[in-house]
């Protein structure tokens, strides 16, 4: 384990039960009787079971069993169902991958979304290197086959970090501009005019230019069969949000996209958020990263 720094999500144990439905595995809401696709992504439903509450186990170790800062850490991961305790071996893909991992900082500067490959003995393994001293936690994002949508953190400290918890915890601040640079991308991010609404589905919606011309680009590519990614985390990093734009990809998904980009979300408290958006042009995949805040829907009647 990693030297006591490691938490592992455990949650309580229910009997596994048989699939009666197909359930979107980006919007575990969307429930159909039938094959199909869910009208509100595109996404294609697997079979599951809806009412199957099990949070399945994931437990972490690495190599060095404590990893340092700046050097090569292996990481595997095992995923155990919960009453059993058995390896789960089979997940459903997800956006063209059956494991998601994101590595995010507890301060929130530092993002990554990574893959891990599986292993002979059912594990997923992969090599990563953290960027400075800190804590962080690794959100493994998957699907088991025949149970629900998982997203399971764990968080991992640095061998050389001699600071605490509370100090390394985010301080966000909202951004006053919502324009960022970020490679050959100049990407701005209007929200609603009323602001975010804790609780109510919002429209996050993003234009891209080229950061040289400032011509608007149509010339997004598609990135883990979509035209982006977007996490949202907020500042206290108990509450996750995964989301894709509303423009979806076509059958062959031979299509290029933009210059305009919508991407819904629904935060489920008021306060301050990280968003982190992933967009793939000419074979390079960009991050552009923004801080907004949510209002209390009780704010609302004062507007």
């Amino acid at each position: 384990m990693l030297a006591a720094c490691l938490l592992v999500h455990v949650a309580a144990a229910q009997a596994p039960v048989a699939s009666t439905a197909y359930q979107c595995p980006m919007h575990p809401d969307v429930v159909a009787k039938e094959p199909g696709k869910c009208p509100r992504c595109g996404m294609r439903l697997v079979a599951s079971d809806p009412y199957d509450a099990r949070e399945f186990i994931v437990e972490v170790t690495s190599v060095p069993a404590a990893p340092r800062a700046h050097a090569n850490t292996r990481l595997r991961f095992t995923v155990r169902e919960p009453s059993t305790r058995a390896v789960v071996r089979d997940f459903v893909e997800v956006h063209e991958k059956r494991y998601h991992l994101f590595v995010i900082s507890r301060d929130l500067e530092y993002y990554d979304h990574v893959h891990p490959e599986q292993q002979a003995d059912g594990t997923y393994a992969i090599d990563v290197t953290l960027p400075k001293p800190g804590f962080y936690t690794l959100y493994s994002d998957f699907l088991p086959l025949g149970g629900t949508p998982q997203v399971v953190p764990v968080s991992v400290a640095t061998a050389d970090f001699s600071g605490t918890l509370a100090s390394a915890r985010a301080h966000l601040t909202p951004d006053s501009v919502l324009t960022r640079t970020v490679g050959d991308l100049r990407v701005t991010l209007t929200l609603p005019s009323d602001g975010l609404v804790a609780g109510r589905e919002e429209k996050l919606r993003y234009h891209v230019e080229d950061a040289a011309t400032g011509t608007p680009i149509g010339d997004i590519e598609p990135y883990l069969a979509a035209f982006g990614h977007t996490l949202v985390l907020s500042e206290d990093a108990l509450h996750y949000v995964h989301a894709h734009p509303v423009e979806l990809l076509p059958d062959n998904r031979a299509a290029i996209g933009g210059p305009d980009l919508t991407f819904k979300a629904m935060l489920p408290k008021p306060g301050r958020y990280r968003v982190w958006t992933q967009l793939k042009r000419q074979g390079a995949v960009s991050t552009v990263s923004f801080t907004v805040s949510a209002a209390s829907p009780a704010g609302l009647a004062g507007r």
